[in-house]
């Protein structure tokens, strides 16, 4: 039977870690790579509904060791989060707060597994840690769940960025909501948030309007006027240009699918072509950032299994 038992050790700052190592059956063949699922925000090394077990029992019958942790300041780990706004935590972690961490259980993993290879992975927060982590050469390969691609801070105007395919699927919203007393209440209560209201109804009306002259967005531009955040960019091609491997799932109703294909994919459709055979990208149907359905659970699990027996495997 796999086993489960609790680790602890120190990052860099001297913060005592807590997680748990799963490990594979004796019967199973030992992968020569272990797994670092990487804690989503402020939801600590369980992940929303219990999602990294499920990832931990997967894997580990697929012979890979796993070990998920708390980051320093969440969960039962020591330390403290001085950010007193989640947005503004969430940009902290979109600008690597918890690469020295990440590279802590790294070190923790050589030194009592005797393994020098390690995939990272995780959702969302999570994900974006372990690419930006790929500066460590044990970094063999990223598992990103809904990884974001934006910069975050409470003085963001969100409404300012929001992506195309989001305005659409909002549009369709408010219209199907016209007839529910109580999105008028949350209207008349001045509960919405009219600046994006306001943008969606209107967008039909900007598509028809638009100039035919508009040139197409740039690797400079979507850095200056967007909240593209380049760290993720930088990360990414830096890990493909070494020839490690990177597969990005997606939920077909994530807001952050639509960010990625129009402020990265199609602005960086060119340099990407180039690398196409170290990373791939997938999108659930339907299903939502934290992949609540055991359909959506299952369907990651049979895609995440295909690409790693594909290159992991021996």
């Amino acid at each position: 039977m796999p086993s489960v038992k609790p680790i602890s050790f120190k990052n860099k700052a001297g913060y005592m870690l807590f997680g748990m190592l799963h490990l594979p059956d004796d019967k199973v063949k030992k992968k020569d790579t272990a797994i670092v699922l990487l804690s989503p925000g402020v939801k600590m090394r369980v992940a929303p509904h219990r999602l990294y077990i499920k990832m931990a029992d997967f894997l580990v019958k697929l012979g890979y060791p796993v070990i998920r942790f708390d980051f320093y300041g969440s969960g039962d780990a020591e330390g403290e989060i001085e950010l007193d706004l989640v947005a503004d935590y969430y940009g902290s972690v979109a600008v690597g707060r918890y690469i020295d961490d990440t590279v802590s259980a790294i070190d923790w993993i050589e030194q009592h597994l005797q393994l020098n290879k390690v995939l990272l992975g995780g959702l969302c927060g999570g994900a974006l840690t372990g690419l930006l982590s790929c500066d460590d050469a044990r970094v063999v390969g990223v598992l990103g769940l809904g990884i974001p691609v934006n910069r975050y801070s409470a003085n963001i105007d969100k409404s300012k960025y929001i992506t195309q395919g989001q305005l659409t699927q909002l549009r369709s919203g408010y219209i199907k909501k016209l007839f529910q007393p109580k999105s008028w209440l949350r209207l008349l209560t001045f509960q919405s948030d009219f600046r994006v209201l306001a943008k969606s109804l209107l967008q039909p009306l900007k598509k028809k309007k638009k100039n035919p002259k508009t040139e197409p967005a740039t690797a400079e531009s979507n850095q200056e006027s967007s909240d593209y955040n380049s760290l993720f960019g930088d990360a990414f091609f830096k890990l493909v240009e070494s020839q490690r491997k990177i597969i990005i799932i997606y939920s077909g109703a994530d807001r952050l699918a639509w960010e990625f294909d129009e402020k990265f994919r199609d602005v960086y459709q060119q340099k990407l072509e180039q690398y196409k055979s170290y990373y791939e990208l997938h999108n659930i149907e339907h299903a939502n950032h934290i992949l609540s359905d055991r359909t959506w659970q299952e369907e990651m699990q049979k895609i995440a299994t295909t690409w790693l027996n594909q290159h992991y495997a021996g």
